[in-house]
């Protein structure tokens, strides 16, 4: 069905719209898609194909990504085991993202490209590692699809650095110096480039202040989440938050379980291990304690974190069964396929829950209003976190973030997000500005969030420009009238 089953998904299509309506497409690339470009770029693609970009091609595009995933993650086992056994593991997987039915699970989102874009540098590394890497351009690629990686979420830069430097280590020791500065390159580039358009631009603190410090301030501050740095990393909290989920916890405990079997089969041939399978291993533990990290670090608990995990388990799972005694790993390749098939029943059979419709009669009535006071080529605002209101109305964004959260924070870049606020509004002239803070929950976190009057400065423009046009159910409707 074509409906919003995450909010986030929402905001990408508003960035599709409003990248299709502003003449430049290149500055509202950067800056109108909350930072993540490369999150759009996908959506921008197919767009440009011919297809129509809704909820339900959005989603139809994560599944391309979860299948080449999962391919990557195929080829990589297949570096160490039989193709059969590569197989049964990544079927394993397969079976859980086809049965997952948690909406922050299956929505079109950041995670699915990045975990695509990660899963994919974890094979050119290991490939490199295991002396299967030939061509010099496989190394520039590499480092472009690491350098590449906080565009698509910021979140993805952790596990990046990781690959980046053990590629590097292992480069340095082989004294492949031209290799060596082909992967730095390539990885420095898009940073390089991007930084050299705003400067062009003479908009670099836009940039550093949107793509970076942003982000710094939402994971190592309590801006966002109210939870202390020093509790994020807390063990109670790390295992419920990995074991929370019904629709996830019986394959994160089956993966918990092989793995320590496998660990316990293991006990006699470790010490037989070569260099090769030593690097393998330390690797794919770091990979799963610094993805454990990244998302842990913010302090939020948003499920769809709990991706990022699935492939670096998956692997350490799928690592440990290549490298344990011959005699155990039939047996426990085939405790791994018997527990996901487990859960796949389960969640077969598990009631998804329900699309929230609550307030589809106000949506219906917002959008007949937005409809009727504005054309289709005119860009809206929509004050709070509402951002289906774009997509369902087909109205680019009037200003460059989708939601407004931002301005309910205690943050240090308040300042330039209200100076960037109000130059979008003077640019963009968007012709209606609807706040969405009432009523109660028609925005997400809308108990956090401020009506525009708390904001001075945005109060005053409003009431100098805008003129209101109605009141739904404590929604209000300014329409542009100077």
């Amino acid at each position: 069905m074509n409906i919003e089953v995450n909010v986030d998904t929402s905001t990408w299509i508003s960035s599709l719209i409003s990248i299709e309506h502003y003449p430049d497409r290149l500055w509202t690339f950067f800056n109108y898609t909350d930072s993540r470009p490369l999150t759009v770029f996908p959506l921008i693609l197919i767009s440009g194909l011919g297809v129509e970009v809704n909820y339900y091609t959005s989603e139809c595009l994560g599944i391309i990504f979860w299948l080449s995933t999962v391919f990557f993650l195929f080829k990589t086992l297949n570096l160490y085991l039989f193709k059969s056994f590569s197989l049964v593991i990544s079927w394993g997987l397969c079976l859980f993202i086809g049965t997952m039915f948690l909406s922050d699970y299956t929505s079109y989102n950041s995670e699915q490209l990045g975990i695509l874009l990660l899963t994919a540098s974890t094979y050119g590394y290991l490939r490199y590692l295991n002396h299967k890497t030939k061509q010099d351009f496989s190394i520039t690629f590499s480092g472009l699809i690491l350098g590449s990686l906080p565009y698509v979420k910021f979140q993805n830069v952790p596990m990046g650095l990781l690959i980046a430097v053990m590629l590097i280590i292992e480069i340095i020791q082989r004294r492949e110096w031209k290799r060596f500065w082909q992967l730095i390159g390539g990885g420095l580039l898009p940073t390089l480039s991007i930084n050299i358009y705003y400067l062009s631009e003479n908009k670099l603190m836009v940039f550093w202040n949107n793509y970076f410090w942003n982000y710094f301030y939402y994971s190592y501050t309590t801006q966002f989440s109210n939870v202390p740095i020093s509790e994020r990393f807390n063990p109670v909290r790390i295992i419920n938050f990995i074991y929370y989920s019904a629709n996830s916890r019986i394959y994160m405990f089956s993966v918990t379980f092989v793995i320590f079997t496998a660990l316990i089969s293991c006990r006699n041939t470790i010490r037989t291990w070569d260099n090769m399978q030593k690097k393998t291993i330390i690797f794919s533990v770091l990979f799963t304690l610094i993805s454990l990290y990244s998302i842990l670090q913010s302090g939020n608990s948003f499920q769809h974190y709990r991706l990022y995990l699935l492939v670096p388990i998956t692997l350490l799972l799928g690592l440990l069964i290549a490298f344990a005694a011959q005699q155990y790993r039939k047996n426990l390749a085939l405790a791994f396929l018997v527990c996901c098939t487990v859960m796949a029943g389960f969640n077969l059979y598990t009631r998804p829950e329900k699309t929230d419709t609550s307030f589809e009669n106000l949506d219906f009535a917002v959008l007949r209003l937005i409809e009727k006071e504005s054309k289709a080529n005119e860009p809206i605002v929509v004050w709070g976190w509402r951002d289906q209101l774009y997509v369902r109305s087909k109205r680019a964004m009037g200003f460059r973030d989708a939601h407004t959260f931002h301005f309910s924070l205690k943050s240090k870049l308040i300042p330039f997000w209200t100076k960037d606020f109000l130059q979008d509004m003077e640019t963009n002239k968007p012709v209606l500005f609807i706040d969405t803070t009432k009523p109660a929950d028609y925005s997400i976190f809308s108990r956090m969030l401020l009506p525009y009057e708390r904001v001075p400065v945005i109060n005053t423009y409003i009431k100098k420009h805008y003129t209101l046009l109605a009141t739904i159910e404590g929604l209000r409707i300014f329409k542009r009238t100077r």
